[in-house]
């Protein structure tokens, strides 16, 4: 196996795509991961580092075009990172993301026989993401609204056009730029923690067009706000609302803080078919609405309602799984931590009219091992799952999550997953609990990115011995 040296500079054949998105070619049988390539380009690469079973490498000349290589269409396409699948044919996008799912089933999940349906793609692949974190920083010793380049939380990429976002998304951003460097605020500066405007956030209803906008700093009054809350209302009678939230400590982030309304509401209303759903500044909700609302149908339909079932929804947000299915179920249970999204999913129900979904707040772990044991007392209406929805977050599911589901005994588990890698051990987890995967739909909601969704369909093997010792419920 020959191992190349850091600096050294190869000629590479590019066979596939890595998980994360990399072009991925060998030197002999030594496996060397190249950014910015795609399958089916002849590269030449620099190494940048180098481990005992592979190599990095940096993108320095295109020998020989990939046929699936397309012109991307945005100027800051290889400094900003945030979609780096632009140069790739979207067509060949899924058909890389269907075999990334597979992949992951296979041989992380040791799972076999199961059904793997083609990918659900999106018909118009730009300008889906409704929510945005912008990072405020400097640049050439002006003030910038942008993104961090890749690997590089200390600086921000000056922005003039994002291809994801929504147009007014983009004008929005434009117009608080502007503003804060009018009243001369400063930006943060993370190495030095020194310096007041930090982030801005702007999340985007696509079916109302109602936009939420919310400006991040370190903790103190925004100087002059009510000029910030007048150019906004005159350019964008879109904004709906306009926040100010504090973050006092030392961790990039946009989310979760304490905030003051300035202007208007700190929420707004978005549609997904019929649901009206109201949607706060802090909510989880799917970044691409068009495509959630696949999501959730294809959710649906593995859930195989007929009316008479019991549907228990974990981690279950503002309530938009649950009550998407509530009106084709007898009941449904939703389960959440985050207090604001219970409150927003009860509001939700009341502005549906769905008077059948119900919600308990805590953690789930602990919150499934109390209604097993009987110590906290279901709703009326709702009795134990003949169907569970998990959507859990990207670190997938603890075990004893797993292990309390399977002891409710549900005959179908839907699984809606963000990561594959997390999946699918959940699933062998799963398997072994007395469940079999039939079937896996991946739907790509994050077209140009190498992430996907994708929805799994599990159902106990009546067979199967109960679980209630594995649950560990006492």
């Amino acid at each position: 196996m020959t191992r190349p040296a850091k600096g050294q500079t190869l000629e590479l054949s590019i066979t596939t795509l890595a998980f994360g998105g990399q072009g991925l070619g060998r030197l002999d049988d030594f496996v060397v991961f190249v950014n910015g390539a795609v399958p089916g380009d002849v590269v030449k690469a620099v190494v940048t580092r180098t481990k005992k079973r592979y190599a990095e490498a940096r993108l320095i000349e295109i020998v020989q075009p990939s046929p699936d290589r397309r012109d991307p269409v945005c100027r800051h396409f290889g400094t900003c990172g945030g979609c780096r699948w632009q140069n790739l044919d979207y067509a060949v996008q899924l058909r890389y993301k269907e075999q990334q799912v597979r992949d992951s089933l296979e041989r992380l999940g040791g799972l076999t026989e199961f059904e793997m349906r083609p990918i659900i793609g999106v018909e118009h692949p730009w300008r889906y993401r409704n929510k945005v974190e912008f990072s405020i920083g400097e640049h050439d010793g002006v003030l910038v609204v942008g993104f961090h380049p890749p690997g590089r939380w200390d600086r921000v990429l000056p922005l003039q056009e994002c291809h994801l976002l929504p147009e007014t998304t983009e004008a929005v951003r434009t117009t608080v730029e502007e503003w804060l460097r009018v009243a001369g605020l400063s930006p943060w500066n993370p190495r030095a923690r020194t310096g007041y405007a930090r982030h801005l956030a702007v999340r985007e209803a696509r079916a109302t067009g109602e936009v939420l906008v919310d400006v991040v700093t370190a903790p103190g009054d925004i100087p002059g706000a009510e000029g910030l809350v007048r150019l906004v209302r005159t350019r964008h009678p879109e904004v709906v609302g306009l926040l100010h939230s504090s973050n006092s400590g030392t961790a990039e982030v946009a989310t979760g803080l304490p905030h003051q309304t300035l202007w208007g509401r700190p929420y707004l209303y978005e549609r997904l078919g019929d649901l009206s759903l109201k949607i706060s500044a802090d909510a989880f909700f799917q970044t691409n609405s068009l495509m959630a609302e696949t999501l959730y149908a294809t959710a649906a339909a593995e859930a195989g309602l007929t009316g008479t079932e019991v549907v228990w929804d974990l981690y279950s947000g503002i309530g938009s799984i649950a009550l998407y299915m509530a009106r084709s179920a007898r009941a449904v249970l939703g389960i959440e931590l985050v207090e604001a999204a219970v409150r927003d999913a009860r509001t939700n129900a009341d502005l549906n009219d769905i008077a059948t979904a119900t919600w308990l707040e805590g953690d789930t772990r602990v919150v499934l091992k109390e209604l097993l044991e009987g110590s906290r007392s279901l709703p009326p209406g709702a009795g134990r799952p003949d169907v569970v929805i998990l959507d859990p977050p990207r670190g997938g599911l603890a075990h004893k999550v797993i292990a309390r589901v399977a002891a409710a005994e549900p005959k179908r588990v839907v699984y809606v997953s963000c990561n594959p890698s997390t999946m699918a051990p959940n699933i062998a987890m799963f398997q072994d609990a007395g469940y079999r995967l039939k079937r896996v739909t991946p739907v790509d909601m994050f077209p140009h990115t190498p992430h996907i969704e994708a929805v799994g369909l599990l159902e106990r093997d009546p067979t199967a011995s109960s679980h209630a010792e594995a649950a560990e419920v006492t």
